[in-house]
């Protein structure tokens, strides 16, 4: 499984808000949605930054301004900061970008456009499916070393 069908199995929904937008209605976007990222475009509907709930957490504290003051232009990731991933990247890659940038959301670009976010989430339950099938399979190969297949290999 790659990176690909990560996307296809998550839709191409993709949630935005303007740079203008103060980041409490940022918040009620994230909260309504149940996501954690939010791409961030300029009035004329190009990207400009993706902004997380991390973002508006730290920054915020630190400010010491209320989320009703703040806008998400201050802060956001901007674009030429995000680090992005292709479709026909490994989950391998993405996991070690994840890990060594200290992110939990990558956007994936095809084509100049950016067609979803893989989450952290997302690699961890790749992880676990794929550790499940790879059990069941040795637990199958053990007590049928001939090879006679009695398991469908979804």
């Amino acid at each position: 499984m790659n990176i690909s069908d990560i996307v296809k199995g998550k839709g191409k929904t993709l949630f935005t808000v303007k740079k203008s937008t103060l980041a409490v209605d940022a918040v009620a976007i994230l909260d309504k949605h149940r996501v954690g990222v939010l791409m961030v475009v300029d009035d004329k509907g190009n990207v400009a930054g993706i902004i997380s709930e991390r973002d508006i957490l730290y920054k915020c504290y630190r400010s010491g301004e209320p989320l009703k003051e703040k806008k998400v232009d201050s802060l956001m990731t901007n674009v030429e900061d995000i680090f992005v991933g292709q479709i026909d990247d490994t989950p391998r890659r993405m996991m070690n970008m994840m890990v060594t940038q200290n992110i939990r959301h990558i956007p994936i670009i095809e084509e100049e456009s950016i067609i979803g976010i893989v989450s952290i989430d997302d690699l961890l339950q790749l992880v676990l499916d794929n550790s499940e099938i790879e059990s069941r399979k040795l637990r199958e190969y053990i007590k049928n070393p001939f090879g006679i297949n009695i398991y469908d290999d979804k």
